[in-house]
């Protein structure tokens, strides 16, 4: 199939997605009224102080999953963590950018600057729009696999795969992305987003592409996710109230929240500007109010394990 090859933004705030009941949810039992939250960690292995902030956030925090970037230079520290601890719940962090300008990572499938992966310097790009731009479909089909296979080798296991900075659900790689984790029987993070909806937020011409894939998934056999919580990247110095503010609002179905923790210091100021926002995150996430917040409301709270167990136990 030939995807029209568009740009696909999500808005800058919670996404209500569908109204419908989630057929997935209905076959794990579910209730049309029941709200189901994944707490989600994003860029795990990114680097250390991200490692140290998600390992205590997975097991004595209120996080129930995360995904790990497994190109960057600290993904053999999260691996260990994996091993030490196989009762986590870890997915595949799937990127075609590195997008700090002082801490880089390249592709794992090739070097060869005819794929459209790499920069000038031989990096992955820095923008999602420049590998949307540039990056060749085969090539990117080849380097999700390879990201994946170096997980499963290093002895995770995968739960999921889901994208950073949104740039695998793009309309040029969606059908390879959703082919990928059909192909491992994982997971794959998916919004059910409707036309309606694209159409309001003025985003109906150039989603045509993810629409027409999103028609042919089978959403009782595929967990799909009726809403994401996904502009979390915000300059608060303390965040629980923010996070029990959307937590609070957390409508029926299936919600993806999605949050960057991370332990402050030298090492991640040196990285990212967004240092004081995840160390942030960490304060939040780092013990069970949240969690036990969102159980108080009645939320149920899901990693990405019980969605692959439902889907690999089929009809």
């Amino acid at each position: 199939m030939r995807i029209a090859a568009c740009r696909l933004r999500f808005p800058r705030r919670a996404l209500q997605i569908s109204v419908e009941m989630n057929p997935f949810l209905k076959k794990m039992g579910y209730g049309p009224e029941d709200r189901v939250l994944i707490t989600h960690i994003d860029d795990m292995g990114f680097c250390h102080a991200a490692n140290q902030a998600s390992l205590q956030c997975l097991t004595e925090g209120s996080a129930t999953c995360a995904s790990i970037l497994v190109n960057a230079p600290w993904f053999q520290e999260a691996a260990m963590m994996s091993a030490a601890h196989p009762e986590l719940d870890l997915g595949v962090h799937l990127t075609l950018t590195a997008e700090y300008p002082t801490f880089r990572w390249p592709a794992l499938s090739t070097r060869d600057p005819a794929s459209g992966l790499l920069d000038a310097s031989g990096y992955l790009w820095a923008t999602r729009e420049d590998a949307i731009r540039h990056v060749k479909v085969d090539a990117a089909e080849a380097e999700m696999r390879a990201q994946i296979d170096r997980a499963l080798e290093a002895g995770i296991d995968v739960t999921h795969i889901d994208t950073h900075m949104g740039s695998v659900v793009h309309p040029k790689f969606l059908a390879r992305y959703l082919g990928l984790a059909a192909e491992y029987q994982i997971p794959a993070f998916l919004p059910r987003i409707t036309r309606d909806r694209l159409e309001s937020l003025g985003e109906g011409e150039m989603a045509e592409g993810y629409l027409e894939i999103l028609e042919m998934v089978q959403q009782e056999k595929n967990p799909t996710l009726d809403d994401i919580l996904i502009e979390t990247m915000v300059p608060l110095n303390e965040k629980s109230a923010f996070y029990k503010n959307l937590i609070s609002k957390v409508a029926p179905g299936l919600t993806h929240l999605l949050f960057h923790p991370a332990v402050d210091g030298e090492e991640l100021a040196a990285i990212a500007d967004t240092h004081a926002s995840r160390h942030a995150d960490f304060v939040a996430f780092s013990d069970q109010r949240l969690r036990d917040f969102a159980l108080a409301q009645g939320i149920h709270l899901i990693g990405y394990r019980e969605l692959k167990e439902q889907l690999r136990a089929g009809d």
